[in-house]
């Protein structure tokens, strides 16, 4: 699995999220349907949350002061998979190959 956020939707998050703020990451979930799916049925998601309320973090890095988490019970979804999310017209896009 690899994560890349482009600096473009780096930016869009921090400013539309309010982050960096202490104690609070950008947590990317699965989530049932969406338009963009990696896997059948599922797409990716975000939350803003209490890194602390996250029970077993899977994946973790931090991208010019932005914390990024994928909990553990989620990583299936973006496994085998490199991820790109950039902004295009204030719209969050997601690009996807396999590894």
């Amino acid at each position: 699995m690899k994560l890349e956020i482009t600096p473009k939707a780096v930016a869009w998050f921090k400013e539309e999220l309010e982050l960096p703020d202490a104690g609070k990451v950008l947590h990317f979930i699965v989530r049932y349907g969406g338009e963009f799916q990696l896997k059948q049925g599922f797409s990716p998601a975000f939350n803003v949350d209490f890194l602390k309320d996250i029970n077993e973090v899977g994946f973790e890095m931090v991208v010019d002061d932005l914390h990024i988490v994928i909990a553990e019970k989620d990583i299936w979804y973006y496994e085998d998979h490199q991820l790109t999310i950039d902004i295009v017209d204030d719209e969050i896009i997601y690009h996807a190959q396999v590894k």
